[in-house]
């Protein structure tokens, strides 16, 4: 998973200052001189030789992923270029110059410490930080510049490795996984004056800024309302895009809209799951929780800096991911209802194939509801964005539920009667050959994911969270197997909660951010709501076994299919618990790392997180010897799991908290 060839050059040491200065002074030099003459070439930094003032919408394939998006065109609210002149021009210059040299002044830092610390990971160094029985005493810690480090979503890795990527279509923010050599093996700092993360609910409206140390999305999204610097927290009063005044208000109009008078959006239970696109700081989520509506909220790691950090940090349910070429890794009729305002995806494009993505992620009678210019404007230019996608939801068999100023709310159809009812060739047409459901590393594909000839509904929700769900037939479960391992994760998870408590471990609202790391049914998640907690669980299904995810999606969780010999998508200190169920036994089957694995996990828990980690006897027994070099041995506990019927041979189960250090505590 994350090797260890070249890692140390990753760690944290100390520079040859003059020689890295240097290096940075030459580089700059270069940029200069390189600008000047693409200056004297184009006519202005950002023109063509016609001296047109509008920046063209094409990317260039060679520049960061930031830079790149300017280049596509600086997006107005509907997405599309708008017309960049006089101080403008300046202004996106000077950006993209800074935004460069930034990021060849981190290339050259990294490149400084591969050279410095190349030769000091030898025998001797490597001998002193091993156990006799082969566990290390300690684990290194990365260097300040990885404090936000997402291995799987690195544009300068991207970049660094040269990488053929094509930016007009997103490639550039999805999943590229380093090779071996240039994976960390150390332990991933947290940023100065870091604080444990303010209590859920009081966190919906605010976070230490220590925390998420960036401010852009305050001072880019002042007039919308996204955020508030106020000294040492970060606020965030509801506000977004298209709803500058909140977005509960929003929330109860989308409501109306759909016929329910009393403005609640969950419709007696019937919407649970939603999917917002695009989703900024999460606000539009986190109004959704008081109506009992969970969202996966989704945005890249674009130049919204940090957007989906600020949401996790609030405690609202969110994954970083693009609508770019491959399907999201979620399976088929997962949501009730998918959400894009002001998303700046430009749906009609490419023979639809985002649009159709959401429709195969949306259940039979799902909603779209799309906020955008396009919906009420009269100008040429959105007059046929608005016809083109008209079109394209008529021909996917999508009727218009309600439409209300700039905001039109489309409806998938129950059954297959109208894609049988459409002329023979008509575009797009039904997808034939993939499984609807495999969604990990897969090409999206501009066709329409057929529905079952049965009509299978789920319950409304709470019913639905121990209704057996309708896919467990497809999965040949029978319905008392299923009920089983509702129970068996009930006795489970209350044993787990008894020995925290006991411990003094979990406090009221202590615990908000959960990840199942084997979710299986969702039975830990169902127990989690049994016992009424202010938690919310990403249940994560392993890529390599059975693909149970549908019926997670049908008790109304939210959750994602991974491969754990690689890193998650999502930032540091993300989550408050990790819960992994038979996960090392598993994926050292698929000769995989357990160390690998481990400094995963510390990447993504939370300072002062918990991890609870049930596996086979000797498993258990390895893992506990990482304790002390992962600085997890503060408190932790190992018990004798009993047996049940969910048991494989002897188990045991290992409690450990991680500890909130900084770097000048290890060295």
């Amino acid at each position: 998973m994350f090797g260890r060839g070249g890692a140390a050059a990753r760690m944290r040491g100390r520079n040859d200052g003059g020689a890295q200065k240097r290096r940075v002074l030459v580089t700059v030099c270069a940029l200069v001189v390189m600008f000047s003459a693409i200056s004297l070439y184009h006519g202005s930094f950002f023109g063509n030789r016609t001296n047109k003032s509008v920046v063209e919408e094409t990317f260039d394939p060679t520049a960061s992923g930031w830079a790149a998006n300017l280049a596509a065109g600086i997006r107005g609210e509907s997405g599309r270029g708008r017309e960049v002149v006089g101080a403008d021009v300046k202004a996106v210059k000077d950006e993209v110059e800074e935004e460069v040299e930034e990021k060849e002044e981190v290339a050259g830092e990294k490149d400084a410490f591969a050279e410095k610390l190349e030769g000091n990971d030898d025998e001797s160094g490597a001998d002193e930080r091993t156990s006799e029985d082969g566990a290390p005493k300690s684990f290194p810690v990365c260097d300040a510049q990885y404090t936000e480090n997402i291995p799987c979503l690195d544009l300068a890795m991207n970049k660094k490795l040269k990488l053929k990527l094509n930016h007009s279509v997103m490639e550039h923010y999805e999943r590229h996984c380093p090779p071996s050599d240039h994976r960390l093996n150390c332990l991933i700092p947290p940023p100065p004056n870091y604080k444990v993360a303010i209590r859920w609910p009081k966190s919906r409206d605010e976070v230490w800024q220590s925390n998420v140390p960036h401010t852009f999305l305050a001072t880019e999204k002042s007039d919308q309302h996204w955020m508030v610097v106020n000294g040492q927290k970060v606020n965030f009063p509801g506000g977004g895009t298209h709803f500058p005044n909140g977005a509960d208000k929003y929330i109860s109009n989308v409501a109306k809209m759909l016929k329910d008078p009393e403005g609640n959006l969950s419709m007696g239970g019937k919407i649970r799951t939603v999917l917002d696109v695009g989703c900024g700081v999460a606000s539009f989520g986190a109004y959704l929780l008081p109506l009992d509506i969970i969202a996966m909220s989704l945005a890249p790691n674009d130049v919204h800096q940090n957007q989906i950090q600020f949401a996790l940090e609030r405690g609202i349910p969110a994954t970083l991911g693009v609508l770019g070429t491959k399907r999201q890794p979620f399976p088929s009729k997962s949501f009730d209802l998918a959400h894009c305002s002001r998303c700046r995806i430009e749906w009609h494009q490419r023979d639809g194939i985002l649009l159709l993505e959401v429709d195969r992620l949306l259940r039979p009678g799902g909603y779209f509801v799309w906020s955008a210019p396009p919906a009420y404007r009269e100008d040429p230019e959105d007059q046929q964005i608005w016809k083109e996608m008209t079109a394209l939801v008529t021909s996917m068999c999508w009727t218009v539920a309600a439409h209300q100023d700039q905001t039109v709310i489309w409806q998938k159809p129950l059954t297959n009667d109208c894609y049988e009812q459409r002329p023979e060739g008509q575009a797009p047409p039904l997808c034939k050959a993939t499984d609807p459901d495999s969604a990990w590393n897969v090409p999206m594909e501009a066709c329409i994911t057929p529905l079952t000839d049965e009509v299978r509904t789920v319950e409304p929700w709470p019913k639905r969270l121990l209704a057996p769900s309708p896919r467990l037939d497809e999965l040949r479960i029978d319905d008392k197997k299923y009920l089983s391992d509702t129970s068996i994760w009930r006795r489970r998870v209350e044993f787990y909660w008894k020995t925290l408590k006991a411990a003094n471990q979990v406090e009221q609202n202590s615990v908000r951010n959960i990840m199942d790391m084997n979710a299986n049914y969702g039975g830990f998640a169902a127990a989690l709501r049994d016992k009424d907690l202010p938690v919310w669980v990403m249940n994560v299904v392993p890529s390599a076994g059975p693909n149970t995810l549908g019926i997670v999606y049908d008790r109304g969780f939210i959750g994602s299919l991974h491969n754990w010999c690689e890193a998650f998508s999502t930032y540091p200190r993300t989550y408050d618990l990790l819960h992994a169920w038979s996960v090392f036994s598993d994926i050292e089957k698929e000769n995989c790392s357990i160390e690998d694995l481990l400094l995963e996990m510390d990447r993504i828990l939370r300072p002062m997180g918990i991890v609870i980690i049930r596996d086979k006897a000797d498993m258990v027994d390895r893992v506990s010897k990482y304790l002390t070099a992962l600085r997890w041995s503060s408190w932790h506990q190992v018990v004798e799991a009993d047996k049940d019927g969910l048991s494989d041979g002897d188990e045991k189960i290992l409690f450990a908290r991680k500890e909130l250090w900084q770097p000048e505590d290890v060295l």
